[in-house]
């Protein structure tokens, strides 16, 4: 979606994503433990994406142009807790899938924020369940998932300024290439926007 005003860009959030087939998703979690990653915890999550009242194809909210953003409204569920977040990752390098500013808050009810989005020209447009295995190694996050109606993944994610985003990306193919992850399976965009692809309904 396009940008509708001005912010200040704060910190980086670099990722990469790849597919994995079920032997690789179990060897992975094994070389991470070799690797000394830490079990950080084990989720589930449900995502529901927004966009405004007026878009009628997926074509039309793709992320590409800088000031493009995705808004999501995610509850997460963790052994008896649930938290509530609504999140927005925001392009600012032309057509970088891999690295974006991102502002989340925390939010009271899932209703009401649901509410106010729709009040506010906002309709859901696609929704994603998913498990997830999160690991820390370092300043580095890796989370295998498993997701619904679609299959298994990885996702690498460091946090940074924007002047260290090269060096970022560059760590986390570093990574990729330890844990054996080929070329071909890193997907150029984002898990999320293939599944947008095959599952967007407006």
């Amino acid at each position: 979606m396009e940008n509708y005003g001005e912010t200040n860009i704060t910190t980086q959030e670099v990722e990469k994503r790849a597919l994995l087939k079920e032997s690789e998703y179990e060897e992975i979690s094994k070389k991470l433990e070799e690797l000394d990653a830490k079990l950080i915890k084990k989720v589930n999550l449900n995502d529901v994406y927004f966009c405004p009242i007026k878009i009628k194809s997926f074509a039309e909210i793709e992320m590409n142009t800088i000031g493009s953003y995705s808004l999501r409204l995610r509850e997460q569920h963790k052994d008896n807790n649930n938290e509530i977040t609504l999140n927005v990752k925001v392009i600012n390098q032309e057509g970088d899938h891999n690295s974006w500013t991102e502002y989340e808050t925390e939010v009271d009810s899932l209703e009401n924020m649901n509410n106010i989005l729709r009040i506010l020209g906002f309709k859901p447009f696609c929704t994603i369940n998913k498990s997830r295995v999160v690991y820390k190694l370092k300043d580095i996050e890796i989370s295998l998932e498993n997701i619904a109606d679609f299959g298994l993944g990885i996702e690498v994610e460091i946090k940074t300024s924007l002047d260290k985003v090269k060096d970022a990306k560059t760590r986390i193919d570093m990574l990729f290439k330890k844990l054996n992850i080929s070329l071909d399976q890193i997907v150029p965009k984002s898990l999320t926007n293939v599944i947008m692809a095959q599952k967007s309904k407006f």
